[in-house]
């Protein structure tokens, strides 16, 4: 996977140096290779981290007839079939890439094209005849594609801050700061001004000569959910069998793909498959290295399942004892995620994956969303309280005296009936920090959700909840810090959870699928019973990689002193230093006032990470460009 970048010019001639910068800023997420194309009043930046097809063949921008250009960041895992189709249709292929069958797939069939690729991406296509440019995201929004307007610039990028190329600076917007960044990203906002996402599951489509813009959706997950099997067994061999496919589908690369494994229950499927995958297959060991990373740290509790499966399978695991990091970290490593937690172990994972020469991971993320997360066992139960509410009112209307008092004795009810619970989806609109900030009002006019609340009315409370967690916004911002992790090590990740299929299957099942006989995510379990230890079949809480938390200690404090003190700090007309500054001397709220902190610190890292830019523009410019 890539860096993509654009650059429309609304007041001014194109500039160069600003695409080549902002190629720069993303040199993480495309060390192989980078290029750009000048079209009229457009600039196309693509940074490429080689995966499908390393010869130049692949390099971007890529064309194939001079009309149609595209800059990709995804991967398409079943490119090779529609390859095959095309092919039949008369269609010549110049490399192997599946960046070249997005392009002629598009030309084929135009935006209908978007519904049969099974994979993840953000890319822009750049029609010269027509002079417009469609700008789409993948249904999940696993690949990121932000948006940046005012009266100067439109542009498009994989990352924020290289946004601040545009006019050497990058500003929070008051109306955002402070909310949840679940409600940002249901309602496709970032705590940027001029700065939102293109939302998941759409496309924008740009007149070049008017600078018309229309965004259309092209994914309904909710007209394409699949049929459930009525039996519990049938569904967890139809539920193993896709996820195998999955699994195979993303292992085809042209360099070492890995894994790391937790020893819980996501990770450990993944690398079962993995491994059962490269015996069937009979799969080189040179492409694949199953020998995995554990990360262990302070709490773990499932290093031991981890080495227990890695010994079942034979393989050389590498345990990486994770080391606390300190404070003084933190500025690179927000700068480079874009979000204010601490991310460190998972930045560190991939970190370790590259150093092992891994450039393709494969890893379990994205079960508990679709599988039942613990923390929601609550709203995947409202069905059941549901069921019984409505039973009581039907009971009381028709049942007799005897039925009545059984029904009450059962379910411990008195006489007074109960009411079911409607589904309804608050966004989280309350500030975190009303006295440390100088907020506006934010505007929550467009939330993601907004466009199925008539459709959802169909299903269960258990499948609205599920669905609003996982397509509007929360699971879009989990993604996005994996996205940051492993990328910001130049490492792609690919998550055999997330295919198409094996995700809506997710959405589909119903509860009892998810919770049966005292335990979460039943069906995937007893998928791999056979596969697992005991101990890990049997787990009872959920692990995962931990936000690590930072000691307050002398040298976090005195950090946080130095800049609250700062000028640019202090004289802020988002931060309100007195308010800060008078709980930070009495030691109250030092958790939000690091928080404050980790913002003003991104964007100063935004602005380092600019001024290090050191590049000839003249040779760059010389060496990759195109021009219309």
């Amino acid at each position: 996977m890539c860096g993509i970048n654009g650059i429309i010019f609304k007041t001014s001639k194109t500039d160069v140096s600003k695409i080549l910068k902002m190629n720069a800023l993303l040199d993480h997420r495309g060390p192989d290779d980078s290029g750009f194309i000048n079209h009229k009043n457009l600039l196309l930046g693509h940074t490429r981290l080689s995966i499908i097809d390393t010869s130049n063949l692949g390099s971007q921008p890529m064309s194939v007839d001079g009309r149609y250009w595209i800059i990709y960041n995804g991967e398409i895992y079943n490119y090779k079939t529609l390859r095959e189709e095309l092919i039949l249709k008369k269609y010549k292929f110049y490399s192997n890439s599946d960046t070249e069958v997005v392009l002629n797939a598009y030309k084929e069939w135009g935006v209908d094209s978007f519904q049969k690729f099974n994979g993840e991406w953000s890319f822009a296509i750049l029609d010269k005849k027509n002079n417009e440019v469609i700008i789409c995201r993948d249904g999940i929004g696993y690949k990121p594609c932000y948006i940046f307007e005012n009266n100067n610039f439109f542009a498009f990028s994989s990352e924020i801050k290289t946004f601040y190329t545009l006019e050497n600076t990058i500003e929070f917007d008051n109306d955002n700061l402070g909310i949840s960044f679940t409600t940002l990203n249901n309602c496709s906002k970032t705590i940027f001004k001029n700065v939102n996402q293109l939302t998941q599951g759409r496309y924008l489509k740009v007149n070049l000569n008017n600078l018309d813009k229309k965004i259309v959706r092209w994914d309904y997950p909710l007209k394409n959910l699949p049929k459930i099997n009525s039996g519990f067994k049938e569904n967890v061999n139809d539920f193993f069998n896709l996820l195998y496919k999955s699994t195979n589908l993303r292992l085809n690369s042209d360099v070492k793909t890995g894994t790391s494994l937790s020893g819980g229950l996501d990770s450990s499927s993944i690398f079962t498959l993995m491994n059962l995958i490269e015996k069937n297959e009979k799969l080189g060991e040179n492409d694949l290295d199953l020998n995995p990373i554990i990360m262990n740290y302070e709490e773990m509790k499932t290093k031991e399942d981890a080495v227990l499966l890695s010994k079942k399978f034979k393989r050389d695991y590498q345990i990486v004892n994770f080391k606390k990091m300190t404070a003084d970290n933190t500025m690179d490593l927000v700068s480079s995620l874009e979000v204010v937690e601490e991310y460190f172990i998972q930045f560190e994972l991939y970190k370790r994956q590259k150093e092992k020469g891994i450039k393709v991971s494969l890893d379990g993320h994205g079960a508990d969303e679709f599988l039942g997360y613990p923390n929601w066992i609550p709203e995947l139960s409202v069905d059941i309280y549901n069921n019984i509410a409505n039973n009581f009112k039907t009971i009381n209307k028709f049942g007799n005296t005897q039925n009545i008092n059984k029904f009450k004795r059962l379910f411990g009810l008195g006489e007074q009936e109960i009411a079911p619970i409607s589904f309804k989806a608050t966004p989280d609109l309350n500030y975190g920090f009303k006295s440390y900030l100088y907020t506006g009002n934010f505007d929550g006019g467009y939330q993601i959700i907004s466009d199925d609340l008539e459709d959802l009315e169909n299903f269960s409370y258990e499948l609205c909840f599920t669905y609003l967690m996982s397509y509007c916004g929360w699971f879009q911002f989990f993604l996005s810090k994996w996205d940051r992790a492993s990328m910001s090590n130049s490492v792609e990740v690919r998550m055999p959870f997330l295919d198409n299929d094996v995700r809506l299957f997710g959405l589909a099942l119903s509860g009892s699928n998810k919770l049966k006989r005292s335990f979460t995510k039943s069906v995937l379990r007893e998928a791999f019973k056979e596969y697992f230890p005991k101990s890990m079949y049997t787990q009872q809480f959920k692990q995962g990689l931990k936000i690590q938390n930072i000691d307050y200690d002398e040298k976090t404090i005195n950090l946080i002193s130095e800049i609250i003190n700062e000028t640019e700090f202090r004289e802020s007309n988002i931060f309100n230093f007195k308010n800060i500054n008078d709980d930070f001397i009495n030691k109250q709220n030092l958790d939000k006032i690091w928080l404050l902190c980790k913002y003003f610190l991104m964007t100063k890292g935004f602005k380092n990470r600019y001024e290090s830019i050191d590049i000839d523009l003249k040779a760059k410019e010389k060496s990759n460009l195109l021009n219309s």
